[in-house]
């Protein structure tokens, strides 16, 4: 019964841990290692719902003679299962990096980008696409009545530029003096 309890305790611990913490490992370390953290993620969600189907199994064997300590693994993994799955209680660990104030999406057909420009000055770009690209470009914004100016952090991407003229919903991009339509578009954040 202890082993049952501390096998529950212990992948349900590691299941919320990392889904909780996304926000800051998929920073750092980032890349491909989110392809690994994404496997674990998977791996202990299948392991867990298994290992609640067992429990199951258990406790209507021992239907005859049930103790309340019986149901604590059972309790346990269900709870962070379905916490893992909904989030109830609102946990956003994303908010720690700031507020997000502007949002914009790319959408492309092998790859896609989210750009978020956060209330503490700074702002970041999350590009994903095929054969695992994962890539966070990070740095800090000045925003000048319609113009955006990026000082990134680090690397740079090679298709987004450091300068962005917002008119309406559309965004443009500075390049050697000229406004080019920009890929991305805007989300109204209505939430």
């Amino acid at each position: 019964m202890k082993r049952n309890v501390k096998i529950s305790i212990v992948i349900s611990i590691l299941f919320l841990g990392l889904i909780r913490l996304r926000p800051i490992w998929e920073r750092k370390p980032g890349d491909l290692f989110n392809v690994l953290f994404l496997l674990v993620i998977v791996t202990l969600f299948l392991w867990l719902t298994i290992n609640i189907i067992i429990e199951l199994v258990r406790l209507i064997r021992q239907r005859h003679n049930l103790t309340l300590k019986l149901f604590i693994p059972f309790a346990i993994m269900t709870v962070s299962l379905l916490d893992g799955m909904f989030n109830p209680f609102k946990i956003d660990l994303d908010s720690l990096y700031g507020n997000v104030v502007f949002q914009a999406y790319y959408e492309g057909t092998q790859n896609q980008a989210v750009f978020k420009l956060r209330d503490n000055g700074k702002f970041d770009l999350h590009w994903t696409g095929v054969f695992f690209s994962d890539t966070f470009y990070l740095g800090v914004y000045q925003q000048h009545g319609d113009t955006i100016v990026l000082d990134y952090k680090g690397i740079k991407p090679r298709t987004f530029s450091d300068t962005l003229v917002i008119q309406g919903k559309k965004i443009y991009e500075l390049e050697n003096d000229s406004l080019k339509k920009s890929l991305f578009y805007i989300d109204d954040l209505k939430r």
